[in-house]
């Protein structure tokens, strides 16, 4: 049986303890609009060697997370960094990162991160990051959310993460 309660306010008891605190009872849930249902974390706190290639092709870089969405209406957050991402000073490439959702592309070119060298004498360091938001992905299907990259020219040497450089990977499902 399904029924619908409607009340002008939901209030918790002024004071006390758990003053202005509505419960909810245990194994139940509550979801309001822009409320978080749940958070998905990939985290590789000090990375052992390189994650590089000078291959002009995409790399799987084994970065990946899988979120399954519990709303139909809910937007999905992909937070990504790399704390230290490199381009070294002998190479004049570019390096290129994408996101797969279930092996497909998620957005172009420039979505998800492109890193260049300003200077032909030095190395560039710098943090690789994005923020993507997604909506409309099937309820109750697994959603699987990979990092790719590549070096724009072949055979120069690009960096995704340095050795001892910290990769987190979130994804957050909100309400709406």
């Amino acid at each position: 049986m399904t029924s619908t309660l409607q009340v002008q306010t939901i209030q918790g008891p002024t004071s006390g303890f758990d003053s202005n605190t509505v419960r909810v009872a245990g194994g139940h849930k509550l979801y309001a609009q822009g409320h978080v249902v749940q958070v998905q974390a990939y985290h590789e706190a000090d990375v052992p060697g390189h994650i590089e290639t000078d291959s002009n092709s995409f790399q799987e870089t084994g970065i990946k997370n899988t979120i399954t969405p519990q709303f139909n209406n809910s937007l999905i957050i992909c937070d990504f960094i790399v704390s230290v991402s490199t381009i070294y000073e002998i190479s004049s490439s570019e390096l290129r990162t994408r996101l797969l959702l279930n092996d497909v592309q998620f957005g172009n070119l420039y979505t998800t991160g492109y890193m260049e060298r300003s200077s032909s004498g030095q190395s560039k360091y710098q943090p690789t990051a994005f923020k993507t938001v997604h909506e409309g992905l099937a309820v109750g299907a697994p959603v699987e959310f990979k990092v790719q990259f590549r070096s724009s020219l072949n055979g120069e040497n690009v960096m995704l993460a340095h050795d001892k450089s910290s990769i987190t990977m979130t994804l957050t499902e909100i309400a709406q």
